[in-house]
């Protein structure tokens, strides 16, 4: 049986160089990949200088998109950033245009997308809900730990068994119930 490994998978048989096919492919993709990449080097250069001209909070909570043709092109959390941005259009605009006298603004135009950090995972998440007494497991672990942790299991091992007790009856008929014997 010929067995191929994955590079040799896209050769032309009998031949050690890939199919030029798959050459040609890549070089039409490569310069538009490389402007991109540029473009993007490009993008965090300004990021930072972007970043200079504002005061740290404005720094966390918005972003520069692009610069071009007199405009500057910001991504913003909230609208409250939007209104600080454009109370001080004037002061920004007159900073970047000292910095960067090649490429001057005289508008920044801002667009509001809330941010959510990212999901660490992309399946939901699967909560577990314990009713009744603390399970065996969750006892011996509390009596096996020492410290803070220790006390903190044992707290919990008490609340759930409390929960246990809690059945059909109020908390407040509960302590009066405890209270009375």
């Amino acid at each position: 049986m010929n067995a191929k490994t994955l590079s040799q998978k896209n050769m032309p048989e009998g031949s050690t160089k890939p199919a030029r096919t798959k050459r040609r492919a890549r070089d039409q993709i490569g310069p538009a990949l490389a402007a991109v990449f540029r473009h993007g080097q490009a993008l965090h250069g300004r990021q930072m200088d972007w970043n200079a001209l504002l005061s740290l909070e404005a720094q966390e909570r918005s972003w520069l998109l692009d610069w071009r043709e007199g405009t500057l092109q910001v991504l913003v959390e909230s609208s409250v950033w939007l209104a600080w941005l454009r109370r001080n259009q004037k002061r920004i605009c007159q900073q970047w245009n000292s910095r960067f006298p090649d490429e001057p603004v005289e508008r920044i135009v801002a667009v509001v997308r809330p941010w959510r950090p990212p999901m660490l995972t992309s399946r939901p998440v699967n909560r577990t809900q314990i009713a009744g007494p603390a399970p065996d497991a969750l006892r011996k672990l509390a009596e096996n730990s020492d410290g803070a942790l220790g006390a903190a299991l044992q707290r919990l091992v008490r609340t759930l068994d409390q929960a246990g007790t809690v059945a059909s009856e109020s908390t407040k008929e509960n302590g009066a119930f405890s209270g009375e014997e």
